[in-house]
């Protein structure tokens, strides 16, 4: 077998296995993990977890009054959503055997000694599977009738920067540019975030979409203070390059 056949058959493989979660995610019957454990709605963690970032990022005002930075909300659930899925190849998939490590991701490293994650394993989850984070964030703005930008863009953006100094800072206007980066919020919120979809039983392969689902119900309820395609783009922009995110740069343990 040549290699062009072996990269094909694992692409099929992949997207097999992919096409395989994505047939259990359903919001209205529990999925099943390949460690056994069943699962809740996944609709049910994902509002959970909604309430619980926007208690995170709430602000009270002089008057009493509690408000969010949107931006700031929307930015801190895609860099969750982004690295979810890169904990759901290492979790769903490499600790369980399905795939070895050294098969499951394309490890770029750069002359700085940055190293990111990147491949066909990952690119399902975050873009391409039949449920994945663009899947989610391009449904919500179908459901409010607004048009989706350009995604091809939007990752030449966040590959453009790649290794530098802007690695994941949003292109976004300045005056909806997020309170904290990205990276920023993935440092700050991801241990505490992962906790909670385990202690909700959540399945390992699903966890990037519980935070683009959260996503997704965030830009359907905040269409009216910010525009839906605008809200996809900060989602997008941070998903996915979180999801290529170094998890020891962070100080996660894998």
């Amino acid at each position: 077998m040549g290699p062009f056949e072996d990269l094909f058959g694992k692409k099929k493989k992949f997207v097999a296995r992919w096409k395989s979660a994505a047939a259990d995610f359903h919001d209205d019957a529990p999925g099943h993990s390949d460690i056994g454990a069943k699962s809740p709605p996944p609709g049910l963690v994902a509002g959970n977890l909604l309430t619980v970032f926007k208690q995170a990022y709430s602000l009270r005002l002089q008057d009493g009054r509690q408000a969010i930075h949107v931006e700031t909300l929307l930015s801190s659930l895609g860099a969750m959503a982004g690295f979810g899925c890169q904990i759901a190849v290492r979790e769903g998939l490499v600790k369980t055997g399905v795939v070895p490590l050294e098969r499951a991701f394309v490890v770029v490293r750069t002359t700085h000694g940055s190293k990111y994650f990147m491949g066909d394993l990952l690119n399902q989850p975050l873009l391409e599977a039949p449920v994945s984070v663009w899947a989610f964030i391009a449904g919500a703005l179908k459901q409010v009738g607004a048009p989706e930008p350009d995604l091809k863009e939007i990752v030449r953006h966040v590959m453009s920067t790649l290794g530098g100094p802007n690695f994941g800072r949003l292109s976004v206007a300045r005056e909806h540019q997020p309170h904290e980066q990205p990276l920023q919020s993935l440092t700050k919120q991801w241990a505490a975030a992962y906790k909670l979809v385990q202690a909700q039983l959540g399945n390992p392969l699903f966890t990037g979409w519980y935070f683009a689902h959260a996503a997704q119900m965030l830009i359907i309820e905040a269409k009216d203070v910010i525009d839906p395609t605008l809200a996809a783009r900060i989602v997008m922009e941070s998903a996915i390059a979180m999801a290529k995110v170094d998890p020891q740069s962070i100080g996660v343990e894998v």
